[in-house]
């Protein structure tokens, strides 16, 4: 006799099957998503910590004081982006960005300043720097660089995007006048011809929205094909495009 309290056995192993069968049906907990790593490079500052309060919520940030150390964090870490003060000890400014570049060519950095200067922004930016800016800069606005240029874009002023354009606009037509035309870079051949028109008015300065003006289609259409010249050539953004169809992606000198 059993207890009229227990369930039938019949039913108890029905209940196991459908147990195990839940469990192998039930979905397994999200992974978290890996934070994105984020460098900061330069003398101790007070500023670094509000810069590190408000980078944490989406990057695992790391600090680093003088450029040894950098170039050891670049080689073991790649990170995704470097915040590096031209100050840091050891870097000599601009003219290191290109050596540490090399490290880890595929980190997008933003070079800060004490003071905005075009000559040293336009070095910047020709050494592989995607963002310009003064160190006092305010944590959110940090973070809007940093985000603007992890997707591909320039932070820094049009005066400045404009002024490097203009200055290789001018050596390319100084290379014709003498007769030497430049070689166009090969994978160009793979834009359209619609591409290659927008990524020429894009090498001449002009904005999104001049180009829909200038060839009658809407802004959002100009975007499309920007993002797929970008992604045929391989580059990630529109500076660079402008660099790679003038057939001069130019680096700074050496160190």
């Amino acid at each position: 006799m059993h207890n009229l309290d227990d369930p039938p056995s019949g039913e108890t192993v029905l209940n196991l099957k459908t147990t195990r069968k839940n469990a192998k049906n039930r979905a397994p907990p999200p992974r978290r998503s890996r934070k994105a790593t984020l460098v900061i490079a330069g003398p101790l500052a007070e500023s670094h910590r509000c810069w590190i309060r408000e980078l944490n919520v989406a990057f695992a940030v790391r600090e680093v004081t003088e450029r040894r150390a950098l170039e050891q964090v670049m080689v073991d870490l790649q990170p995704d982006v470097l915040v590096v003060d031209l100050a840091l000890p050891g870097l000599r400014r601009v003219r290191g960005l290109r050596s540490i570049r090399r490290l880890s060519p595929a980190t997008k950095i933003v070079a800060l300043t004490d003071r905005l200067a075009d000559e040293e922004g336009v070095f910047a930016l020709k050494a592989g720097a995607s963002g310009y800016c003064v160190r006092t800069i305010e944590p959110e606005d940090l973070m809007k660089a940093v985000t603007a240029i992890q997707k591909g874009e320039i932070w820094a002023s049009r005066k400045l995007v404009r002024g490097l354009i203009a200055e290789l606009v001018t050596l390319v037509d100084s290379l014709k006048q003498e007769g030497r035309e430049p070689k166009l870079d090969p994978r160009i051949e793979t834009l359209t011809n619609r591409q290659r028109v927008v990524a020429d008015l894009i090498s001449r300065g002009a904005s999104n929205k001049e180009i829909g003006n200038r060839l009658n289609i809407s802004e959002r259409t100009v975007k499309a094909h920007l993002t797929e010249a970008f992604r045929s050539v391989g580059v990630s953004d529109r500076l660079h495009l402008a660099l790679l169809f003038q057939g001069h992606l130019r680096a700074a000198g050496d160190d």
